[in-house]
């Protein structure tokens, strides 16, 4: 749901001309599933397959790193320290706010990791929220740290089936990915950036910042096949997408400033630096016959 929720603002967005290509105005909104079925096929002669196996192989990486700290917030659960299990949340975030780039290659997960209350029709009253904002509501606003312990536990469940989707190189190919580099990175300013915070924990810019890593992972494979000039844009929007944020995180800390704290021409200039990536993504896209 969460990944049919993005599909179909990306397309809404192309119908109404943010994306600004030919292409994109002319996309259909269709079931994800559908589209990932018909683009999976095309895996085996990906002329981009060594590019894909590098970006991919980078998410295996994070993934390893995002079971082990899954298993010690669990711990952290545990001891019953409502604080201490507060910042070990925080830590737990990044990799997969990195890893969601190719969400559409393992909807399940993706829903059981990372979903948020409004992909299902009932909220949070529905049994199938289970994510990371289930436990972010449970400590940040309930302050109920046994109550989180059973979504901990099912999170290491997911993140274990996530590593095994990540395993399989049948589920990745350069169309779907890029598909996936380019609707998440319209969905950063065009949704989370405009109504879309962390609410409870007020940890926005972490989830802006993981993002951007996640999307440039699977961008710089493609360097050697990308001309200097487009391989310039991109890094240099990257660049300023990340100089937009980097004062609002104090040396060495994952965790940011809360995003409340930002003021409007902060948020200004963030918003602008990441459309300014997603344009650069584009003309990325447009240049590989991916768009």
């Amino acid at each position: 749901m969460k990944t049919l929720l993005r599909n179909v603002l990306l397309s809404l967005l192309a119908t109404l001309c943010i994306v600004g290509t030919a292409s994109y105005t002319q996309q259909a909104v269709s079931s994800p599933s559908a589209t990932a079925q018909a683009q999976l096929a095309q895996a085996a002669d990906d002329p981009y397959a060594e590019q894909i196996d590098m970006g991919v192989a980078y998410f295996r990486e994070k993934a390893a790193e995002q079971l082990a700290l899954v298993k010690d917030f669990l711990a952290v659960l545990a001891t019953g320290d409502l604080e201490a299990a507060k910042a070990a949340y925080i830590e737990a975030r990044p990799p997969y706010e990195q890893i969601e780039v190719l969400a559409a290659s393992f909807e399940q997960e993706d829903s059981d990791i990372d979903a948020r209350p409004y992909s299902f029709e009932q909220g949070e009253a529905s049994p199938d929220f289970i994510s990371f904002h289930r436990i972010e509501a449970l400590l940040f606003r309930d302050g109920d740290v046994a109550a989180a312990i059973p979504y901990a536990e099912g999170l290491v469940a997911s993140v274990e089936s996530l590593i095994d989707k990540l395993n399989d190189p049948s589920n990745f190919n350069s169309s779907l990915n890029f598909e996936g580099i380019i609707g998440l990175a319209t969905e950063i300013p065009a949704k989370k950036i405009s109504s879309e915070e962390e609410t409870w924990s007020d940890q926005s810019l972490l989830i802006f910042k993981n993002n951007w890593i996640g999307i440039y992972s699977q961008v710089q494979p493609f360097e050697t096949v990308l001309s200097a000039e487009i391989m310039t844009d991109v890094d240099a929007a990257y660049k300023a997408c990340m100089d937009a944020i980097a004062p609002f995180y104090p040396d060495g800390q994952v965790a940011a400033m809360p995003y409340s704290s930002l003021s409007t021409a902060d948020r200004k200039r963030i918003s602008e630096a990441s459309y300014q990536f997603r344009n650069a993504l584009i003309e990325a896209a447009e240049s590989l016959g991916l768009a």
